[in-house]
């Protein structure tokens, strides 16, 4: 992790605000805790497989905001893929407020 990325974490202990934008949903992240799990904690079906960053299942788009990203196996995600602002929600740890959605099906 950055250092740049854990200095944004310290500042903001309590977590982050997350936007779920194909629910509409305002949930909480805490510093040390990844989107997808803060999403099934607040009770959002959010499409996920395996949950450690193989599948590619949970695919989301970055719409806004920082994350920093767990190891995860590397045909997941591509450079490109996420130099566009695609992420992982199972390995997506917030830096900052975001907005992010999901690929792996319509609607919620």
């Amino acid at each position: 992790m950055s250092a740049q990325a854990r200095a944004s974490r310290a500042t903001s202990p309590e977590g982050f605000q997350v936007t779920i934008g194909n629910t509409g949903a305002l949930i909480r992240c805490a510093a040390d805790e990844t989107v997808l799990h803060a999403a099934m904690r607040a009770g959002i079906d959010y499409p996920h497989a395996c949950a450690s960053g193989n599948c590619g299942m949970c695919l989301s788009q970055l719409d806004a905001g920082k994350v920093v990203m767990l190891p995860r196996a590397d045909a997941t995600l591509s450079p490109e893929q996420a130099a566009s602002g695609k992420t992982l929600a199972c390995r997506a740890i917030p830096c900052s407020d975001l907005s992010i959605r999901w690929f792996g099906r319509t609607g919620p």
